[in-house]
C-alpha cells in the first residue's frame, strides 16, 4: 500500500515539474505581438505575424527563414523578442545562404532601436532570407525564446 501512494506522489510530482518547464519554455506570441503593433504605423496596416522559436544551448548556431513580398504591395516587417537574455542578431539578404555568388546583406539588427526590436522595408517584390545567428546560453543551461515577426502592408499609391 505504500509504494502505491509513493508512487502517486512521485508521479504528481513529476507532472507538475513537467507542466511547470512546459509553461516557462513556451513562446508567448500573441502577447508579444499584440504589445509590438503600435510600432506599425499609418499608411502600413497590420497583417498577421510568424513566429520562430530558438534554443540556446551550449553552442552558436544560424536559422535561416524566407519572406516573400508580392508585388503591387509595400511591406513593413517588425520583428520582436521576449523572453531571452542572449543577444541575438538578425541579418536580412536577397538570396538563401545556399547561394554564395552575388548575395548581399540588406539588413542588420545593429540597424535596430534595441536588441528586442528591430524594422524592416524590403525595397522591392520578392524573396528575402532574415538569418538569426543564436549564442549559446548565457547560464549554460538549454532554454527557449522567441522572435515574433509582424507583418504590415500597404498599397505603394496610398503613401
Amino acid at each position: 500500500m505504500e509504494k502505491k501512494y509513493l508512487a502517486k506522489i512521485v508521479f504528481v510530482f513529476a507532472a507538475l515539474l513537467c507542466i511547470n518547464f512546459t509553461a516557462f519554455s513556451q513562446c508567448k506570441a500573441k502577447q508579444i505581438a499584440k504589445g509590438c503593433k503600435d510600432n506599425i504605423k499609418k499608411p502600413y496596416k497590420y497583417d498577421s505575424f510568424a513566429v520562430n522559436e530558438l534554443l540556446f544551448d551550449t553552442k552558436s548556431k544560424e536559422i535561416e527563414v524566407q519572406f516573400t513580398a508580392f508585388q503591387g504591395q509595400r511591406y513593413k516587417i517588425v520583428f520582436c523578442s521576449s523572453g531571452f537574455d542572449e543577444k541575438v542578431t538578425m541579418n536580412v539578404f536577397d538570396k538563401s545562404r545556399r547561394i554564395k555568388n552575388n548575395r548581399h546583406k540588406l539588413y542588420d539588427s545593429t540597424q535596430g532601436i534595441d536588441s528586442d526590436f528591430w524594422s524592416f522595408e524590403p525595397p522591392k517584390s520578392g524573396n528575402y532570407f532574415i538569418v538569426y545567428s543564436i549564442p549559446p546560453s548565457v547560464d549554460g543551461k538549454p532554454k527557449t525564446g522567441c522572435i515574433v515577426m509582424l507583418i504590415a502592408y500597404t498599397e505603394p499609391d496610398s503613401e
